[in-house]
């Protein structure tokens, strides 16, 4: 109970000190204090994870961390998406990080739901965990392949469909979401990319929270990981998003990663992996695939 209780209010604490406080004028964030931040908010996610580490125990507590580093991982792909949205939509670099602050408040209420309905479904329909890790599988396959739609966003009908719902007005009033023109009340495009942010991050979502579900049945963990993960990835974005093609195992990595839970979530009706050695392939997949990276990039460089 006490944990429910400090985690909201950790996460609504920690928005208003960003928002109004340390971050309060529109000016892009440079790449250096990017990687500061982000260093910042997951060190409070990991903070948060010693606390339930502290109060329910080193098994609970391995399971938040190896779902935390699920979700923070695939948060990276999340990162791409993005960065093609702001210029499918033309969103200018000093508002950018305002469209993600108010982007990821909607995508953790949203994700909240999801997590409701997913932790119903496995509690009702005990055949439910195959469904999910069969799922899971599919979605590495197809991440492996390049065939995800959701990695073009620009040519998404859920774009078209929002200007035809909201009356949408030709350019950006600073950061105002809702103006009055002609006597008419219309959004801006940056009301538009603020539902489109929350939009493909439930697209990812609907990837993610099975894949964290494989790792544990909790609710609470599931919700936290998430949560802390979405409050890193407004920082993660100005740190990578120039430099995302250098990890270019990145799709790779992603998509063994979720394989491996999925076959963990189907192998979990007849073998329950402790959560230590969960967290263990997790973090040498993704070792492995930022070191190959690493090893590309540097053949690829010009010799002096």
């Amino acid at each position: 109970m006490l944990l429910w209780i400090a985690l909201p209010v950790v996460v609504l604490i920690a928005l208003v000190l960003d928002l109004f406080v340390f971050h309060k004028g529109n000016e892009p964030i440079p790449t250096r204090e990017a990687f500061i931040w982000t260093g910042i908010w997951g060190a409070l996610g990991l903070g948060f994870g010693v606390a339930i580490w502290l109060l329910l125990g080193p098994t609970i507590g391995t399971e938040f961390f190896t779902g935390y580093l699920i979700e923070y991982s695939l948060s990276v792909d999340n990162v791409a998406v993005f960065a093609i949205l702001f210029a499918a939509l033309a969103v200018p670099p000093e508002l950018r990080y305002r469209a993600l602050f108010w982007g990821v408040i909607i995508a953790i209420v949203l994700r909240g739901l999801l997590i409701a309905v997913g932790g119903a479904l496995l509690t009702t329909f005990w055949w439910m965990p195959f469904v999910f890790g069969a799922f899971l599988i599919v979605t590495g396959v197809r991440m492996a392949r390049h065939t995800d739609t959701t990695e073009h966003p620009e040519d998404s009908r859920i774009l078209s469909l929002l200007r035809r719902v909201f009356p949408v007005t030709d350019g950006y009033h600073e950061q105002r979401m809702i103006v009055v023109e002609h006597g008419k009340r219309c959004v801006t495009p940056l009301f538009i990319a603020l539902l489109a942010l929350a939009f493909f991050d439930l697209m990812f979502a609907v990837d993610s929270v099975p894949a964290i579900y494989a790792i544990t049945d909790d609710p609470f963990i599931v919700l936290a990981a998430n949560a802390f993960a979405l409050l890193g990835l407004r920082t993660l974005y100005f740190a990578i998003a120039t430099s995302l093609e250098r990890f270019v195992y990145l799709q790779p990595t992603l998509a063994i990663i979720l394989g491996w839970v999925g076959l963990k979530m189907i192998a979990g009706h007849w073998y329950h992996m402790p959560p230590v050695v969960s967290l263990a392939v997790v973090v040498l997949i993704l070792g492995i695939g930022i070191l190959a990276s690493v090893r590309v990039n540097r053949r690829a460089e010009p010799t002096v």
